[in-house]
């Protein structure tokens, strides 16, 4: 006969092993699935948990490794529905890397501890885990793919260096296709991400240099309009090419260009201008203009270095990171250089739509959009024109460089050099809300 002892015991056992499997079998329901499995890193995806007890918390924990081996990770808690579900696109993460309800929050919010930026040039596995009392109860995995792996992308990708330092995107066998002539900003470098990405919407971009190539200045000093008309008459020519589609579309520095040649030339189907400039600046020689037109130099406008050192005394002084944006803002104290060298936007014949972000430190690029909106307005400007400004969003908004990046990553960390302005969230959706309301712009 057993002792009360020996009983309780296997009492005490009999409980823990039910308990046990009770647990397993709760764990045992709970499934994740991301969906699609595969998809374009601009794209959103479906994420959705079941299974889980209902109101109790289970956090999703995302990690993913670039083409550069750098590791990427993000998490964010959640408390399940009473169907025992979650879903981040309706229901709001309460911590980790993001608060609130944001559908793609897992991927834009992802942190790397010895790296600033995704590197884009090929895709990566995203893999997320379900954490349920600190064990990982359930697993699924998705394939990002980068626009830049070209023939997942079906895209043809060509080198120009004859008439135009380009390159050009191509969507593969199609006629009539729109395009797009890309200016980038002051960094010279082709914009891959980027103009891959319309590329794959269905739009032929030429990815034009205007400075830093061969044959081209090496700086942005005196650039002819004239060579944006070759690009522009490259476009033109090509038997895929629809010609009454060809916009153009200009980011920082390059907005100066874009605006220009449209102000001057016709036959421009839109004009798309990215933390814009409503003057022509300074050329990078003393004494010289960025941009000229029928060997004449546009007037132009520029800070004093009286002004630049106090401006710089004064961030160093309060403990302030350096950035550009006072500097620019002080030129517009001398109103008659400013009227001179501003940009006659009335006199281009399409759409306009400028982007800014509201706490742009580069430069003033929400302001100068406003004062090319009163221009527009003032004079009567036929053509529908539209300024779509996103708070808490800087310079550069999001993932991938070069400025307005990719929807969905994270955007580039600013904190050591020169600020670009914005919150990490900030720059993340305005490169989501930009990328859709540039689209929707460009696609009517």
């Amino acid at each position: 006969m057993r002792s009360i002892f020996q009983q309780l015991a296997f009492l005490f056992i009999s409980i823990s092993l039910m308990t046990s499997c009770e647990e397993n079998r709760d764990t045992d329901r709970i499934s994740i699935s991301i969906q699609p499995d595969s998809s374009f890193y601009h794209k959103p995806i479906n994420i959705q948990v079941s299974g889980i007890q209902p109101s109790t918390e289970a956090t999703l924990k995302l990690s993913f490794q670039d083409e550069k081996n750098h590791i990427w990770t993000s998490e964010a808690t959640f408390i399940a529905d009473k169907a025992g579900t979650i879903d981040p696109s309706r229901q709001p993460s309460l911590g980790g890397n993001y608060i609130g309800v944001h559908p793609m929050g897992l991927f834009w919010s992802a942190k790397c501890d010895d790296y600033h930026q995704v590197s884009t040039g090929t895709g990566f596995m995203a893999f997320i885990d379900v954490v349920a009392s600190d064990s990982v109860v359930a697993s699924d995995s998705t394939y990002r793919i980068s626009t830049r792996e070209y023939n997942k992308a079906n895209l043809e990708v060509l080198e120009i260096n004859d008439t135009v330092v380009a390159e050009y995107y191509q969507p593969k066998n199609k006629e009539s296709v729109p395009a797009i002539i890309f200016l980038g900003g002051s960094s010279g470098q082709f914009r891959s991400e980027r103009a891959s990405l319309f590329a794959t919407e269905g739009f032929a971009v030429l990815d034009l240099k205007y400075f830093n190539g061969s044959g081209l200045p090496d700086g942005i000093v005196e650039v002819p309009l004239e060579y944006i008309d070759k690009a522009f008459n490259w476009l033109k020519n090509r038997s895929e090419i629809d010609q009454n589609r060809i916009g153009i579309m200009g980011r920082s520095m390059g907005s100066q260009p874009a605006l220009l040649y449209a102000s001057e030339y016709h036959g421009v189907a839109y004009v798309v201008a990215e933390a814009p400039s409503s003057v022509v600046w300074f050329g990078w020689e003393p004494g010289k203009s960025s941009f000229t037109y029928r060997n004449i130099s546009f007037p132009y406008a520029e800070y004093t270095d009286e002004e630049s050192e106090r401006i710089e005394l004064k961030m160093s002084q309060e403990g302030v990171q350096y950035h550009d944006g006072p500097k620019f803002l002080s030129a517009f104290q001398d109103s008659a250089m400013i009227s001179r060298a501003s940009i006659p936007v009335e006199k281009i014949e399409c759409p306009i739509l400028f982007i800014s972000g509201a706490d742009d430190k580069m430069w003033p690029s929400a302001m100068m959009a406003e004062r090319m909106m009163s221009r527009l307005a003032n004079n009567g400007f036929r053509y529908s024109y539209l300024h779509k400004s996103y708070e808490d969003a800087g310079h550069n908004f999001a993932g991938g460089g070069q400025g307005c990046g990719i929807p969905y990553l994270p955007p580039e960390d600013y904190s050591e050099g020169s600020a670009r302005g914005g919150t990490d969230e900030g720059n993340a959706i305005a490169a989501i809300e930009s990328w859709n309301d540039i689209l929707a712009f460009i696609k009517k």
